[in-house]
């Protein structure tokens, strides 16, 4: 079915006006929902309200409050943060367009969909027949919060998972407004990196979710990415200490400055990866179960079956914090400190176990082993997990394995270092030396993007010259980016098998330092 694009769009909440370039019309700034202000601060996302007005849509929205705005100068910190951007490719008039919704990363704390690394502008003109979205989400000190024992904390019992909350609230939004900008809302597929991924894995777990999306692309990251309501209380702690607040009532009398001046003086608290102000989300029991070992077994029922899942990591990942650790002296420093409390955490068995894990590694120096052991418990044992359960139960089940490194020598294939390819923008050096993906033409550019909109059409990443053969846990067959694409099989000879038992219950709580 064919149809006339426009730029007005009329929504439920409105009638949204975008702009035009390029063959592309962009609306950015929708509300998907009430915003969160007065009395709605760090309670649920409400539906928004009807509303026949006409509004601007060339702008970008506020930011969410964090530690620091990544917008480059074009937007605001607010807490009236829960909005969308949506990019439509006029070359193709489809009525029942394929739709691609992205949910940033950034610890659960930081970052925004009006970073330049997240513009979906150059993927949009790459896949015309697809509708691309991004959304916004509360972080951080408004989006994941344990308030039980502060007074008053006994009428915010969802805080500690809000920002899934919104991101379910706004695909909500997508399945009732989607096909008035050409979108087919039968046909969404949820994809995000680190913090981003590991949302499109807990969305499909929380009750209500079923229907909103078909597909998701998980990229880096896993249900292993929450915390303890014990681990909420210190970062409550934080926030109560650099504000002064002893209640609710304290705290919801803040401004929205005070808010943002708390989450400067959080982060000096905790200084290794902002965890005086990152909780991950919470094992609340409201939003997601208490036990984290629960949400695997999920994984494995008929009802995720039923969503096909692609999902994967970077060679890497990990040495992306090499720069925030102060370079190798003290990055090695930090992964002897996460491998040592690691294991003591562990049990006479699983111990044993890790010995043999860094056995299958003897032929390589401390530092490589320490790498391979933490890329292994922060991303690919959870991954492994939820894949052979999601396989086993039937699922449509796809793996990858990226090893194309950044233009720094000594970073490799860092975390995030697929995106730039994806979406043609830029990814800073964390060393600072300007940019570590080359913007040269290269196969693995137009790949990766032909190969996770094959997915979102069809559930199926084939290209006419690239097979992609669905992962077992038998076979584990996973694509593998490098100088040369393909297939091949259990390329970790199943090592990681070996911390599933406590990676599994540990998640990367005691690995957060860096992470």
């Amino acid at each position: 079915m064919k149809q006339e694009i426009k730029k007005a769009v009329k929504c439920n909440n409105g009638t949204f006006v975008g702009k035009e370039t390029d063959e592309l019309i962009i609306w950015k700034g929708i509300p998907y929902a009430t915003q969160p202000l007065g009395k709605l601060r760090w309670q649920k996302a409400l539906p928004a309200a009807d509303d026949d007005g006409v509004y601007d849509a060339t702008k970008p929205g506020h930011v969410p409050i964090g530690p620091v705005n990544d917008s480059m100068g074009t937007a605001e910190f607010g807490e009236d943060c829960l909005v969308l951007n949506i990019y439509c490719n006029t070359g193709c008039t489809d009525g029942k367009k394929s739709v691609m919704v992205w949910i940033h990363g950034g610890g659960f704390c930081a970052e925004s969909q009006a970073s330049p690394l997240y513009d979906l502008t150059g993927i949009a003109k790459q896949c015309p027949d697809i509708l691309f979205v991004s959304i916004d989400y509360r972080l951080g000190f408004l989006g994941f919060m344990n308030f039980e024992r502060v007074p008053g904390g006994e009428n915010f019992k969802e805080a500690g998972n809000l920002g899934l909350l919104d991101q379910l609230e706004a695909l909500r939004w997508i399945q009732k407004n989607i096909a008035a900008f050409g979108g087919d809302p039968g046909n969404v597929t949820i994809f995000g990196e680190s913090a981003g991924s590991a949302s499109v894995t807990f969305l499909p777990l929380i009750e209500g979710s079923e229907g909103l999306f078909k597909r998701i692309i998980a990229q880096s990251a896993n249900i292993a990415y929450c915390d303890t309501m014990e681990h909420g209380i210190h970062v409550t702690q934080n926030f109560l200490s650099v504000t002064g607040c002893q209640t609710m009532d304290e705290l919801m009398a803040l401004t929205t400055g005070q808010l943002v001046d708390a989450y400067l003086k959080a982060a000096l608290i905790d200084k290794n990866c902002l965890l005086g102000t990152a909780n991950f989300p919470l094992l609340d029991g409201v939003t997601l179960p208490e036990d984290r070992a629960e949400m695997y077994k999920m994984w494995g029922d008929g009802k995720r079956a039923k969503i096909d899942m692609m999902i994967g990591s970077n060679q890497d990942e990990i040495r992306y914090f090499v720069p925030s650790e102060g370079g190798e002296e003290g990055f090695l420093n930090t992964l002897r400190w996460i491998a040592k409390r690691d294991r003591a955490l562990l049990n006479e068995q699983e111990k044993a176990m890790y010995d043999e894990f860094m056995g299958t590694l003897a032929a390589e120096s401390e530092g490589s082993r320490l790498e391979q052991y933490c890329n292994d418990m922060n991303f690919r044992a959870g991954n492994t997990n939820m894949a052979i359960r999601h396989a086993a139960a039937g699922g449509n089940t796809y793996m990858y394995f990226i090893k194309k490194p950044v233009t720094t020598p000594q970073l490799g294939a860092i975390h995030s270092c697929e995106i730039p390819y994806l979406f043609d923008t830029c990814l800073p050096d964390p060393m600072g030396s300007g940019e570590i993906v080359s913007t040269e033409d290269c196969e693995f550019r137009h790949v990766v993007k032909e190969m996770w909109a094959n997915f979102a059409r069809t559930g199926n990443p084939s290209t006419g010259k690239y097979e992609w053969k669905k992962f077992s846990g038998e076979n584990r067959q996973t694509m593998v980016f490098d100088d040369t694409i393909g297939m091949q099989k259990d390329i970790f000879e199943k090592r990681e098998d070996l911390m599933m038992s406590w990676a599994e219950r540990l998640g990367n709580g005691s690995s957060k330092r860096v992470c």
